[in-house]
């Protein structure tokens, strides 16, 4: 395992996560508490994209924690905490989705409203965030129609910002998978929101790259 060295600079993040981890690198379990207080919202917004129902994505989030807990010996000191614990995150939602084996359509889909709202920009003018609430939730659909690996693909993509290296190491799959997941996702997006009459340039963030 490789550490990063003490004289060259830190990230912010890699900084402020590096007390709670050697705390729980410890045994101390207070470092996982302050692990879940900062993480705990994000892990359970990227769980409910993929599983479309909010107690199911809070238990995956509470089990992702346990995970993280069990497998902290195996996290490198020198890389963030960050990317490691959402791919547990959304490993242990794609988990849950084959289990289902089902999609939720969005009428039985209660948390959309709660989901949709991490679409938005809380910077946006009135104006604006009238089009972006019929934006997100028109997104919210779409994304129900998607298949649980094509979800786990755009919310790494475009949620996370993870790159290509980074998915397949996510995903453990291929990188010629994970682009037909990404391209049959834009599509299947791109189509669901034209469906519902709106306008291209308002979703030019998942046009192909």
């Amino acid at each position: 395992m490789t550490h990063s060295n003490p004289s060259e600079p830190v990230p912010h993040e890699l900084a402020s996560d590096r007390p709670a981890i050697t705390r729980l690198k410890q045994g101390n379990i207070a470092g996982l508490a302050a692990l879940v207080q900062k993480y705990q919202v994000e892990a359970v917004h990227t769980a409910l994209l993929i599983v479309r129902d909010r107690d199911q994505a809070e238990d995956i989030a509470q089990e992702a924690f346990i995970q993280a807990y069990r497998k902290i010996d195996q996290f490198d000191d020198g890389r963030p905490f960050r990317p490691w614990f959402l791919r547990i995150v959304i490993n242990a939602a794609l988990k849950s989705a084959y289990r289902q084996k089902r999609s939720v359509p969005l009428e039985e889909a209660e948390d959309g409203q709660f989901a949709a709202k991490w679409l938005i920009d809380p910077g946006l003018g009135p104006e604006t965030l009238v089009e972006t609430a019929e934006m997100r939730e028109s997104i919210w659909k779409a994304i129900g129609e998607l298949t649980p690996e094509q979800r786990a693909a755009v919310v790494l993509r475009y949620f996370l910002d993870h790159n290509e290296r980074e998915m397949i190491q996510d995903l453990n799959r291929p990188l010629t998978t994970i682009k037909w997941w990404l391209y049959a996702a834009r599509n299947r997006l791109r189509n669901g929101l034209l469906q519902g009459n709106v306008k291209n340039s308002e979703h030019q963030e998942i046009d192909d790259e």
